[in-house]
């Protein structure tokens, strides 16, 4: 039977840099393509893995700063060939802790909002590229 897990804070880096301590969530989606893969003589309809999908978002508390979170977001909008690696907890990736890359994929924009009084966040999301989950220590 498996055991409920409370998620620790998840690590994260975008173009290279940590932002694990301005990270509130991440959601991922990733995937593959189906391709009809129906021959002759089938009864049915087969499926078989096209390209691979990815599509998420990143909720971050914002930071100001040319290696802070705003500014890492405003360089890597609609470049097309950002990285980001996720893990799911800080310490060595196992088959408990997987690390996830995302090559390729584009964020399309930065959403800025200000709101007085209440801590600002921001959630940027993220589409296309090739993935990698890695659970080799």
């Amino acid at each position: 039977m498996a055991d409920s897990v409370y998620l620790s804070q998840p690590e994260i880096t975008i173009a290279g840099q940590d932002l694990t301590s301005q990270c509130s969530s991440v959601s991922m989606t990733l995937g593959y393509n189906p391709l009809n893969a129906t021959v002759f003589g089938d009864t049915g309809e087969r499926m078989a893995p096209g390209l691979q999908t990815v599509s998420g978002t990143v909720t971050f508390y914002v930071s100001y700063g040319a290696t802070e979170v705003e500014g890492v977001i405003a360089g890597e909008v609609g470049q097309g060939d950002t990285t980001i690696v996720v893990k799911k907890a800080n310490g060595a990736i196992s088959a408990t802790n997987p690390e996830w890359t995302i090559t390729n994929t584009m964020i399309a924009d930065e959403p800025i909002t200000y709101t007085v009084g209440e801590l600002q966040v921001m959630e940027i999301s993220f589409t296309a590229g090739s993935w990698n989950r890695d659970v080799t220590p």
